[in-house]
């Protein structure tokens, strides 16, 4: 599979777990946040996303630049979504989510066509 779309899908995948982030504590833009299990489900859906993009970028790149690829998704799309979240909150809650699942598709289909691929 491409390693630039492998990457691209890691990038946006962060989007997932940034808006779920932002869902289950207290924001100006998304209110006070979510409480008992949903605050556990958010916080599962963090660190599923976390490591689903970490596996599909060190895929694409290699384990230095998949770990800083993900690092910098995080950095700079965060911003981008703080940006977003305090101009147009619901638009900015409906598209990180449905971007974020997009990148973590990619990463699925990513890293399935990775461990598919023979050895050798």
């Amino acid at each position: 599979m491409n390693p630039e779309l492998m990457g691209a899908s890691a990038a946006l995948a962060s989007l997932l777990g940034l808006s779920h982030w932002a869902q289950a504590v207290p924001t100006r833009a998304w209110g006070d946040g979510v409480q008992g299990a949903a605050r556990v489900r958010a916080r599962a859906v963090v660190l599923a996303t976390l490591a689903l993009q970490t596996v599909a970028a060190v895929a694409a790149a290699g384990p230095a630049a998949g770990a800083a690829l993900v690092l910098a998704a995080w950095m700079a799309l965060g911003w981008l979504l703080v940006l977003g979240m305090n101009q147009w909150p619901q638009a900015a809650r409906r598209w990180a989510v449905r971007l974020g699942v997009l990148g973590c598709v990619g990463c699925g289909v990513a890293v399935a066509v990775v461990g598919l691929r023979p050895a050798g």
